[in-house]
């Protein structure tokens, strides 16, 4: 979980995953629920993040100070739901270690609330600001191509029109539960993974409060699983910044013998040279920032 201190619960996910699947532990449906909800929580605080970011880059710093004021509430939700505003420490093999309460449910659904009004009156100012248009439209430019030949991940390949979305396409945690939309654009541009975050941000609100209105029944982890050494498989994740991917081998004495990781980042640094090509020096932390790296991952 300390791969990341942005993306971290999507890390520990990746990695539960790869060794409950494994030794063949099946994790409770309520666990399962309850991880989606929580990585939902955990791209609403990036998503906000990167867009306070992108406002600050085009010159636009109240509507980036504004960002940060409503991503406070989504550290509070995450704090409201785990008992900490970050590196929840939640996640164990075969399941997770909290219930979510009824009482911190309904704290989570009025704040959800509070959020999607607060954000949709700062995307309609975003996006009327004539500096924003002027910086983003046509610059840091990702030919889609170029994006499905080097497999970017997350809104960097969703904002050059393919609708690629590891929740989708290889459903993990309780993602087959909940009502799941895959937003992409056209533009290749910085404006376009702009709009890709925003859109996320609304549907990451409406699959926690749905996920918190439809939560199942049921324990919390697998009791008494039999340890099985020698034995390997793949886990993987859809942070914020696209799927994360983790390899884990069990070795002898109950203990972990081989552990690969790769963030969702590595994927797509590689394409930055192009998305430079053609555009000024000052475009350049705008179009980096566009990228959303994060260098604890790599």
């Amino acid at each position: 979980e300390r791969v990341c201190g942005i993306c971290g619960f999507a890390h520990s996910t990746a990695y539960t995953t790869s060794v409950e699947n494994a030794m063949g532990i099946q994790v409770p449906e309520r666990a399962q629920a309850i991880r989606s909800i929580l990585l939902e929580v955990e791209r609403l605080h990036s998503h906000l993040l990167n867009l306070g970011l992108s406002c600050h880059f085009v010159g636009f710093d109240s509507g980036f100070m504004q960002f940060f004021r409503v991503r406070e509430k989504s550290m509070k939700m995450a704090e409201i739901l785990t008992g900490a505003r970050k590196t929840y420490g939640l996640n164990l093999i075969g399941g997770i270690r909290r219930d979510l309460l009824k009482d911190d449910m309904i704290k989570t659904r009025i704040l959800a609330a509070e959020m999607r009004a607060e954000v949709k009156t700062l995307v309609d100012i975003l996006f009327s600001t004539p500096n924003m248009e002027q910086r983003t439209v046509g610059v840091g430019r990702l030919d889609p191509q170029i994006a499905r030949d080097f497999s970017n991940v997350g809104p960097m390949i969703r904002a050059s029109g393919h609708a690629r979305d590891t929740r989708v396409d290889h459903p993990f945690a309780g993602y087959d539960l909940l009502p799941m939309e895959i937003h992409t654009e056209t533009g290749c541009d910085v404006i376009s993974r702009v709009k890709v975050r925003v859109n996320e941000v609304f549907t990451a609100l409406n699959m926690i409060d749905f996920g918190l209105d439809n939560l199942p029944g049921g324990p919390l982890s697998v009791e008494g699983f039999t340890y099985i050494p020698n034995r390997f498989a793949l886990g993987f994740s859809e942070a914020p910044r696209g799927d994360d991917i983790h390899w884990s081998m069990t070795g002898d004495n109950q203990k972990l013998y081989r552990w690969r990781c790769r963030a969702a980042i590595y994927s797509n640094w590689p394409t930055l040279r192009y998305m430079l090509r053609g555009n000024s020096v000052s475009d350049a932390p705008l179009i980096i920032g566009s990228l959303d790296p994060c260098l604890c991952c790599t």
